[in-house]
């Protein structure tokens, strides 16, 4: 080494502990994006929504989650407003609940992070049945229920001993702008909230943004 040229030097180095060199940056890289991911990413939720089986364009930054943010006032710099239009499932036929969009749904609702879904009416009905879906027909949603009492969807459950009766679970958005104006679907789509959501006064004001007017 003593007498080698500074860059004769760095050769050697390289040359023979490169893949300690490397090693050493990628855990320093690793460090500091764990740390960035920590302290400096926005990991709360405004809303989280979810639009099944469409094939418009209406996932984050479409013009849909543009329009509604900016209807809600949200400062995405201190929560994220979060729209999934990529998820293929419809439980209300026969093996629509064996793939991979349905389990990511489910594990969504039970993990508290899904506020709203939509779909057509007959796979809505069948996640409600699931009970997986708000009953709008607890005191909770009383003012949703009074609000768009007309627009109620009912299933009946799976699980008898919570209800014999039907039960309310979704609102019928086949007139709104997710039809008119945003073409998510060609007329019937209904939307359900999630049973675990802590967000319902953000699914209220998604309500009256899409059924406004």
């Amino acid at each position: 080494m003593k007498g080698l040229d500074v860059r004769q030097k760095i050769r050697y180095v390289i040359g023979y502990y490169w893949l300690w060199i490397l090693g050493v940056g990628v855990g320093l890289f690793l460090i500091i994006y764990m740390i960035y991911r920590a302290g400096f990413t926005v990991k709360d939720y405004w809303f989280y929504s979810m639009y099944a089986n469409t094939m418009e364009d209406a996932g984050n930054g479409s013009q849909l989650w543009k329009d509604f943010v900016d209807y809600a006032g949200f400062d995405t710099g201190k929560k994220k407003v979060e729209m999934n239009a990529s998820s293929y499932f419809d439980p209300s036929v026969p093996g629509g609940t064996n793939n991979s969009y349905y389990q990511a749904f489910v594990a969504l609702v039970e993990s508290g992070d899904l506020d709203v879904v939509v779909l057509g009416k007959a796979g809505l009905q069948a996640v409600g049945s699931s009970g997986r879906l708000l009953d709008l027909g607890s005191e909770e949603c009383s003012a949703i229920r009074e609000k768009y009492s007309d627009r109620l969807v009912y299933c009946t459950p799976y699980d008898e001993e919570y209800s014999e009766e039907q039960v309310p679970v979704g609102i019928d958005l086949s007139d709104s702008l997710l039809i008119s104006k945003y073409h998510l679907y060609p007329s019937d789509c209904v939307l359900g909230i999630s049973a675990y959501t802590g967000r319902l006064e953000s699914a209220e004001m998604f309500l009256d943004f899409v059924l406004q007017g």
